[in-house]
């Protein structure tokens, strides 16, 4: 069975987008087949997946931070010894030091940008689908066409569409009434409470009514959350007293303990007050702070699934880097350098990279010098050079008879008429 997909994701998202929407897929009719379809089940489960399969990403991420961890002291240390100094020479012997750190630890200044690089655009793959599930999920793309067909028949129809969107809500992005996919995104935004509005407003076509009796107690029911919650619906309703607010505001919270652990765990310490010092580091140390609260407020505002997702990727994710740092003990960053140390060893005898460009630099400069000595040893030469004269050159005798054929003569015979006059 072909995976339907609706407000399809293009561009760099659509290759990730297409390959995990056909994974949900599968999760939610394998869970069908056993009895329990559930769209919050799903979802969890379906998290489960795209951390493990992003688990190798995790590891090369983790295994930088730790090389990073005994990088960052000594690039310091060559920083400071080289502060103030603006020298080209200076500046070669710093870029050398600083490469040949990275060598000896098996890293590179761009190793920890490559697995963010890769995973972002993935990530917002995930949000995608489980923001618009029907889009990717084919049993329950079925459940809301079985209301789209009859409301795209019915007359007047597009009018009352546009105005269920506003009394509703519904954030649905170019509407179309004429594609009937576009119905279903919009049929998707509509909250556990909204189905009664929606059959009321097209009380005039019997069939719309008809289909959203038959199977709005379904689409609830998938939908559902323990707690009473709802997956297309806002986790705490403000409105409804402290019904509306509890169990729901746990999402929130969670979502921001969750994403503080996260944040705490995959940073790396340092005691070093130097690199506290530094501007990058505060920055960095604000935007860890933000972070949290920034999930706290999503979690709030989006429906219920897309913050169960993002608690679920938050404690996931720092399962697996628990894991992974136990991995990579100390044990194993010292096999690493050792491992680095014998290449260093075997290469003895070479010039280090620090000598390579320092005699680069000398062999350029001495190349320079001897270019210039070269063209100052031309210039004196030619100095002391006595005036050319060709070796077949006979001078001109001005009394000698003029050969009018010549034009020697010829030029000859015209300068001395002119002497004459």
């Amino acid at each position: 069975m072909d995976v339907i997909v609706l407000s399809k994701v293009t561009g760099i998202l659509g290759p990730f987008a297409s390959i995990f929407g056909l994974i949900m897929n599968a999760i939610y009719e394998l869970l069908d087949l056993v009895g329990v379809p559930n769209v919050a089940l799903t979802i969890i489960l379906f998290t489960l997946i795209a951390n493990l399969l992003m688990l190798p990403l995790t590891i090369k991420q983790q295994r930088y931070t730790r090389v990073s961890s005994l990088v960052t002291p000594e690039i310091q240390k060559i920083n400071k010894k080289y502060k103030g100094k603006t020298d080209q020479v200076s500046q070669r012997r710093m870029q050398a030091e600083t490469m040949e750190v990275y060598q000896k630890y098996g890293a590179s200044p761009s190793s920890g940008c490559l697995p963010l690089l890769i995973s972002f655009p993935i990530l917002l793959a995930l949000y995608r689908i489980i923001y618009n599930i029907p889009s990717y999920v084919n049993s329950i793309h079925a459940l809301f066409l079985t209301i789209a067909d009859p409301i795209r028949q019915t007359t007047g129809g597009a009018e009352i569409m546009d105005g269920l969107i506003k009394e509703l809500g519904i954030a649905v992005s170019k509407f179309d009434f004429n594609d009937v996919e576009k119905i279903i995104d919009a049929l998707n935004g509509v909250k556990t409470t909204g189905w009664d509005t929606v059959a009321n407003a097209f009380a005039s076509n019997p069939d719309v009514v008809q289909a959203i009796h038959s199977v709005k107690d379904t689409i609830i029911n998938i939908n559902s959350m323990p707690g009473g919650l709802n997956v297309m619906d806002a986790p705490v309703h403000l409105s409804q007293g402290v019904v509306g607010i509890f169990p729901g505001i746990l999402i929130p919270i969670l979502a921001g303990v969750s994403q503080y652990v996260s944040v705490k765990i995959t940073t790396p310490k340092t005691n070093n007050t130097e690199a506290q010092e530094n501007d990058m580091a505060q920055s960095m140390k604000m935007v860890n702070m933000i972070m949290p609260l920034f999930s706290v407020w999503i979690c709030f505002t989006l429906p219920a699934g897309v913050g169960l997702y993002w608690v679920c990727n938050s404690v996931f994710r720092t399962l697996s880097i628990v894991i992974v740092n136990r991995f990579f003990n100390n044990k194993d960053i010292d096999e690493l350098v050792k491992e680095n140390a014998k290449k260093v060893a075997e290469r003895k005898g070479k010039p280090s990279l620090t000598e390579k460009v320092m005699n680069g630099g000398a062999s350029a400069s001495q190349a320079e010098n001897k270019n210039y000595q070269s063209m100052s040893d031309i210039a004196k030469a030619n100095r002391s050079k006595k005036e050319y004269t060709p070796k077949n050159y006979k001078p001109v005798d001005k009394d000698a008879p003029l050969n009018g054929d010549s034009i020697s003569s010829i030029a000859h015979m015209l300068d001395k008429s002119k002497n004459d006059d």
